[in-house]
């Protein structure tokens, strides 16, 4: 009765784990991924035998050729350990790994296929291997995840895509269910409508793994959406091969050490200054780094791609402080700084080599000590209109040179602070909304005023579309029935706070020939209502001197589009600057 009782209280305290895991917040189920900053992207698989992109090299060399590339694979230096403590040893706090890409290649143990690794001379489960590594280190595990298959017939065949979209969610289940805790799954978007509903892939992953997070990459039918749209089914967005600019989203960019996903002949890693730069300014503008490295097809990571890991894990573990359960801010990234807080500290990441004062706009905190991390002091001159920092010459970093700030009051109270201005526009930084916006960052209607033409915002969806009926069509983003998914006219509206004279305006434009703005016009409000100051069929890089007017709120009108134009810069200048 009493083994009864035990096995029934064991039973119910599981449920009860079991119920708790299910209704974490998204905050809560993304807390051990915001810390970690740093994780490490593997891209791997037969291609690695030719040293070709994998995946997007299969159409050039031959499918068939291609997909006979497992009949000799056999990567025999691989060790799962090895990777894990590399990764571990050197500031990368979680690990994902390609399970399969675009090419439909398996590296575990399904059923669902005999294209997988299994079938080729290796004849061993990797996915189970390195989750196994993972586990025993204490390191978060996931896997990238390819929804499409470019090698299977019914993936988006109008007769036998059902089929394939049950294949798909059996293998979802299979690495969601054979390997143990898995932390991560990251979804891939290439080029076309999932061909599996997303909602029943995230569902099945937040069923099997509680508490999984997810990429944004189920959703998509562009692009520009996998790197800013956030949707229904997803936890972060994934900016791709650049770093832009701060997200009060999670984010996280991924973006290679070298110069191709998978391995390649002759590779050479990005400069040490190159890669921490990239993860500091991640850390920076609040998101998170997945750097990828390519192992060859023996199974290991090229010396030089170890060497410049080691340099900079060397570099990380010094600065971990200012990396780690941080959050980035109050200062939003400029050109030559970035910086991170926790709590009362505030850490400003330091580009320039030159040693000497550095100005930054003014903290409405006081400064009650600054210091670099090994200690040496940090000259500081507090006043209304700037802070000024003096950085000892002995003691600048080639790579950032990083000063931590204590201040009187928690960093989070202060908000965003932004950088000087680089073209003193009166709408540098004011409030701004949009008609639409693809999503809340990078594309939104903020980035239009920000100074920075990496980012540019752009016009959403539409709202008259079902966008579920599209999943499982065979349409690329370039054809004009996913174009026409989108809006094609609408406004961008900027707040001055206050009416302010002015006399110049300008917009410049993000697109090519197959996205461009046709018609456009620029209006201030007078009364109540929109006075058009403006308008041309032609944008580019666009900008007219106008007679003086005194307003405070200001629009660029689109009326009419193709494509998916953006809009880098909307400004409004005054005393004919």
């Amino acid at each position: 009765m009493k083994l009864k009782f035990r096995f029934l209280m064991l039973l119910f305290a599981a449920s009860q784990t079991l119920v708790a895991q299910s209704t974490l917040s998204q905050d809560q189920r993304l807390q051990w991924w915001r810390d970690s900053r740093l994780g490490l992207f593997i891209h791997w698989g037969p291609v690695s035998r030719i040293g070709k992109e994998i995946s997007w090299s299969r159409k050039g060399y031959g499918p068939s050729r291609y997909d006979s590339l497992y009949l000799q694979f056999n990567p025999t230096r691989f060790n799962a350990r090895e990777w894990v403590k590399m990764a571990k040893a050197n500031g990368f706090k979680y690990i994902v790994l390609t399970a399969k890409h675009h090419d439909g290649f398996c590296l575990w143990n399904t059923r669902t296929t005999s294209y997988n690794v299994m079938s080729s001379p290796f004849g061993r489960d990797v996915c189970k291997e390195l989750a196994q590594a993972a586990h025993d280190e204490g390191m978060p595990i996931g896997w990238y995840f390819s929804v499409a298959d470019w090698k299977d017939p019914d993936c988006r065949n109008p007769a036998t895509n059902g089929q394939f979209a049950d294949r798909v969610l059996k293998q979802v289940n299979e690495l969601l269910t054979n390997y143990g805790t898995i932390s991560l799954l990251w979804i891939d978007y290439e080029g076309w409508p999932s061909p599996v509903e997303p909602k029943k892939v995230y569902d099945l992953a937040r069923r099997l793994q509680p508490r999984i997070i997810i990429n944004n990459r189920l959703e998509p039918f562009t692009p520009d959406e996998s790197h800013a749209y956030l949707g229904q089914y997803a936890d972060y967005t994934t900016p791709e091969g650049f770093v832009a600019g701060y997200g009060a989203i999670p984010w996280e960019t991924c973006t290679n050490m070298g110069h191709q996903w998978a391995w390649r002949f002759g590779d050479s890693p990005r400069s040490l200054p190159e890669c921490v730069q990239t993860l500091v300014r991640c850390v920076g503008g609040n998101g998170n780094l997945l750097f990828n490295i390519g192992p060859d097809s023996t199974g290991v990571f090229p010396a030089s791609f170890v060497t410049r890991t080691q340099e900079m894990g060397t570099w990380i573990n010094r600065h971990a402080d200012a990396l780690y359960k941080t959050r980035g801010g109050p200062y939003t990234p400029a050109t030559d700084y970035v910086s991170a807080y926790r709590g009362n500290t505030v850490y400003l990441f330091l580009f320039s080599k030159q040693p000497g004062e550095i100005r930054l706009p003014p903290l409405a905190a006081k400064v009650k000590s600054a210091r670099l991390l090994n200690g040496a002091p940090v000259g500081v001159n507090q006043q209304t209109a700037d802070l000024r920092l003096t950085i000892p010459a002995m003691d600048t970093d080639g790579v950032a040179t990083v000063v931590a700030l204590t201040l009187d009051k928690p960093a989070e109270s202060l908000g965003q602070i932004r950088p000087f201005s680089t073209t003193n526009a009166l709408s540098y930084g004011k409030r701004a909304r949009a008609s639409s916006a693809i999503g809340p960052f990078l594309h939104d209607a903020s980035v239009a005023v920000d100074d920075n033409p990496a980012t540019f915002w752009k016009m959403g969806r539409r709202t008259d579309v079902n966008f579920d009926a599209y999943y499982g069509k065979n349409i690329h983003y370039f054809s004009d029935s996913v174009m026409n998914l989108y809006q094609h006219a609408g406004w961008l509206e900027v707040d001055l706070g206050k009416p302010q004279t002015v006399s110049r305006i300008a917009a410049s434009e993000y697109g090519n020939e197959k996205s461009k703005i046709n018609a456009f016009s620029i209006q201030y409000e007078k009364n109540g209502q929109w006075v058009t100051l403006a308008q041309d069929t032609t944008m580019n890089t666009w900008s007219k001197t106008i007679e003086p007017v005194q307003a405070q709120k200001f629009r660029l009108v689109i009326q009419d589009s193709q494509g998916y134009p953006g809009v880098r810069e909307f400004q409004v200048f005054g005393d004919g600057k």
